[in-house]
This record gives C-alpha cells, sequence and structure tokens, in this order.
C-alpha cells in the first residue's frame, strides 16, 4: 500500500516508530539519519550505478529488479534567461561541480554528485516524466 509524506523527515519518523516498514529514501538523506543514530538500513539503491557514498550497496538492477528511480535535482532559471548568462551559469556550476574541495565537501555531507550538462539533464527530465506517469498509471495505487 502506498502512503504518501510531505518529506523525508516524516518517513524517517514512521519508519523509526515502525509505522511503516519500507520507505524510499535518498541516500543521502539515509546515510545522516544513520550517522544520527536513526536506525535505518538500507537496501538498494535506485540509481542506475553505485553511489560513491555507499559503493557496498548493490543497485536495484544488480540485485534483479528492472527499475530506476533516482532523485532528479537540477538548476533552473527563470524563461527567457538571455543565452549568455545562461551560458556564464552554466561554466560556473561546471567549475563548482570539477572544484576538489566541493567534492570533498558533498561527500561530507552526503550528497551525491552527477553533473549533467543542460541538454542532457532536460532530456532525463523529460524521460523520467514519461517513466513516472507511467508508473503512477499502472501500479496499485492508481484510481481506476
Amino acid at each position: 500500500r502506498h502512503i504518501p509524506f510531505k518529506g523525508s523527515a516524516d518517513v524517517r519518523a514512521a519508519i523509526a516508530g515502525k509505522q511503516i516498514t519500507v520507505a524510499a529514501i535518498n541516500i543521502g538523506e539515509a546515510l545522516q539519519y544513520q550517522k544520527g543514530g536513526t536506525p535505518l538500513r538500507n537496501l538498494v539503491q535506485m540509481s542506475p550505478a553505485r553511489t560513491n557514498l555507499a559503493p557496498d550497496l548493490a543497485t536495484a538492477r544488480e540485485q534483479g529488479y528492472d527499475i530506476e528511480l533516482s532523485s532528479l535535482r537540477g538548476m533552473v532559471g527563470p524563461k527567457g534567461l538571455p543565452p549568455e548568462i545562461r551560458e556564464r551559469l552554466t561554466r560556473a556550476i561546471e567549475r563548482s561541480v570539477s572544484d576538489p574541495e566541493f567534492q570533498a565537501k558533498a561527500v561530507q555531507f552526503f550528497s551525491p554528485l552527477r553533473y549533467l550538462p543542460p541538454a542532457q539533464y532536460e532530456a532525463l527530465v523529460r524521460d523520467a516524466d514519461v517513466t513516472y506517469r507511467a508508473l503512477w498509471k499502472e501500479l496499485p495505487w492508481a484510481d481506476k
């Protein structure tokens, strides 16, 4: 049965309080919760590949499940942003995520990095939208 929550803090409380038995939480958040003492057990990564944050935790595909539901986060700007500003911001973001100090901080704060240039990220978001819409229609929680 699907039980929606407003955010991961509510999910964490429900797992810790044994109100639910399994939940989908970002790996970075799960690792932070575990570091803070919340009794969680990571079962699977739903990303396309293992993250350096949990290299020993197998992906869903590696465990025989044909599913990929990793979190997507990106930088956005207002519609009509001048191309030169977009390019300048893109270069700044690329430099930031390539910086070893930034990468070290990302690991420290359990934040997996997977930079994609704008066109690749947009294609990924569009593909994910198609996938999630199909899942919503097909799975048991769909209104029929």
